[in-house]
């Protein structure tokens, strides 16, 4: 077993579990435990050992992001903006520029934020000939004060650009708005950035490519599903009505489809978008069944049952797409 994910697994049962309910709402309880999970090392996990990082393989990605999901969601979702920033300049290797700013990235040990979805659709890029100005707005930007910039990529006549974004209001170019309030990882810090004709110097571009059409990939939501469910089903194994000998044989067979969907996660040989609907619905039914079990005691507002509750409803929506849409609605027909 890795030294980190040792020490990952004793970080979160005796420091995030305690406090797993709170850290969606309060950003300075979640503030310490990001500043934790970076001092453990955090931030290095995907960047490939060559550049100084931990680099953790997929099926180590696969176990790390379910843990994640089980104990807390709030801490899941921060840290994954710094985590798709990095996968997404790992795919651009071995492109030197891309080297050196992962090794930098190592070196400085401050999260990055990201901001792609859609980028094609809500970007407007003028070329001059010392750079780029962008105007937009980009909707859904999340790790306002936890991380220091934010990766983005626009596209030019055929060619994907790479840049940082700082990730605070500068001047009248690009505003940060006020924080959101969505209902649940509010502490997340989630803002909305308008660009008005913010000027990108060539010398700031990182790196550019042809571009390549987006291909189906896996989304993390599929990862946290198994964390999330997993969640549920130790709940209800200690939940009011945990003797009862329907509940004992229903909790059996619900830890071996666990087991399942675990296996087919792990093969990946499922259609991304049908694996994670796969996922989705199985929440569903281990959240119904923990709500069953444990009765009037789920419907306190510190219960475990109501952060988990919230959680996969965000899970399901993550990078979410009207292929991923059919996916699910074909599953609850």
């Amino acid at each position: 077993m890795h030294q980190f994910t040792t020490q990952l697994t004793l970080f979160l049962e005796n420091t995030v579990a305690p406090i797993s309910n709170e850290l969606d709402f309060h950003r300075d309880l979640l503030q310490k435990c990001y500043q934790k999970w970076i001092e453990l090392g955090g931030l290095r996990l995907l960047v490939p050992c060559e550049y100084g990082g931990l680099g953790f393989e997929r099926l180590e990605w696969i176990d790390y992001t379910s843990q994640l999901a089980e104990y807390s969601g709030a801490l899941l979702f921060l840290q994954a903006q710094h985590q798709y920033a990095i996968s997404r300049l790992k795919k651009l290797l071995p492109d030197t520029s891309i080297a050196s700013t992962l090794k930098s990235i190592v070196e400085k040990n401050k999260g990055i934020g990201v901001a792609f979805a859609a980028n094609k659709k809500i970007l407007t890029i003028k070329k001059h000939i010392n750079g780029f100005s962008v105007s937009g707005v980009l909707k859904w930007v999340t790790g306002w004060d936890y991380l220091s910039d934010i990766l983005i990529s626009f596209d030019n006549d055929g060619v994907d650009y790479y840049c940082f974004l700082p990730f605070k209001t500068t001047g009248s170019s690009l505003v940060l708005s006020p924080l959101l309030e969505p209902i649940v990882f509010s502490a997340a810090n989630t803002v909305m950035i308008t660009l008005k004709d913010y000027f990108i110097s060539s010398n700031d571009i990182i790196t550019s490519h042809l571009f390549q059409p987006k291909t189906p990939s896996e989304h993390p939501g599929i990862y946290s599903f198994l964390g999330a469910s997993k969640a549920l089903l130790k709940i209800a194994a200690t939940g009011k009505y945990q003797h009862n000998a329907y509940v004992k044989s229903s909790l059996k067979q619900l830890l071996e489809e666990w087991e399942t969907y675990r296996n087919k996660v792990m093969q990946s040989t499922e259609n991304p978008f049908r694996l994670k609907a796969t996922g989705l619905k199985f929440a569903e039914k281990c959240l119904s069944f923990a709500k069953l079990v444990c009765g009037s005691q789920g419907l306190l507002s510190t219960h475990p049952l109501t952060r988990l509750n919230r959680e996969i409803w965000q899970y399901s929506i993550g990078g979410y797409s009207e292929d991923q849409l059919e996916a699910y609605l074909d599953f609850f027909k």
